[in-house]
């Protein structure tokens, strides 16, 4: 399309190598072309980041730059990177993940079609996506979606939100969120904004590698309460109770740098 960008996708990554370049090549397969792509390097010590580069040969019409943000941690990379960020909207990503050709066409238009919205989710699937059990996932979210509509029922690998809505409720900030989950604490911020949207169409394919998140997420009586909490307590449950639950366990944003899957790249699923 000979429109500029008007969505900026935030690409963090920290080591990485043996993902990346699978997900730089879906994103060289998309047929919406109108986004530009920040890979925010988060202190890497791998080839991760020449495997990124050597993929972005595959799309010399796409706006990219790299960015680095040694901080450790995906929050201070996610902040460093929007505040770069000009377009009218802006999208989080992950470097080991599949984004189906349609990816960016479906996003902006859902935006399109509802004007007040502030967010768009996508469904995160692992493995085949025509699959029973994903199709059933992508039902299930976008019910849950709807009975609960302040909080994230996907993850930030497909998040996308009205770059102007996203700054006025502070966008990625350490100081306002040290901890893991940062994706479902700044949805129950954008949310004040306007609705989130999901869609039976809208999705993306991870890498189904890391076998225990108990470090890196929460146990199931946290998230159990999190989804049928009332919207009224919500901030109540992010910021006072799971808040402290956290810190006393030692949940901060960089523990998602500890890894425990083997150094040969899963299958994340072909769309």
């Amino acid at each position: 399309m000979a429109e500029g960008p008007i969505i900026t996708f935030l690409l963090p990554f920290y080591n990485e190598q043996g993902y990346i370049g699978r997900t730089m090549a879906s994103l060289a397969a998309q047929t919406d072309r109108r986004f530009r792509l920040f890979l925010i390097d988060n202190g890497s010590t791998d080839k991760g980041r020449d495997e990124a580069l050597d993929a972005a040969a595959a799309m010399p019409d796409i706006e990219m730059t790299v960015i680095e943000e040694p901080t450790p941690g995906k929050i201070f990379a996610m902040k460093t990177g929007f505040a770069e960020v000009v377009t009218p909207y802006v999208g989080t990503m992950d470097a080991d993940t599949i984004y189906p050709p349609s990816y960016v066409s479906t996003c902006l238009a859902m935006f399109e079609r509802n004007q007040s919205a502030s967010c768009v989710m996508a469904v995160a699937l692992t493995g085949d996506p025509r699959s029973i059990g994903n199709r059933l996932r992508r039902l299930r979210t976008i019910f849950y979606g709807a009975l609960f509509p302040n909080r994230a029922h996907s993850g930030g690998c497909g998040q996308a939100f009205v770059t102007s809505a996203l700054r006025t409720v502070g966008g990625f900030d350490p100081a306002i969120w040290p901890f893991v989950l940062e994706d479902h604490e700044v949805i129950f911020r954008i949310s004040r904004n306007g609705p989130i949207l999901y869609s039976h169409h809208h999705f993306c394919s991870t890498a189904d590698r890391r076998a225990d998140r108990r470090n890196v997420s929460w146990n199931r009586a946290e998230r159990i309460a999190y989804k049928v909490m009332p919207h009224g307590m919500i901030g109540w449950y992010m910021y006072r109770y799971l808040a402290t639950r956290f810190q006393a366990r030692g949940k901060h944003n960089a523990t998602l740098r500890n890894r425990n899957w083997d150094t040969d790249p899963l299958d994340a699923g072909e769309p």
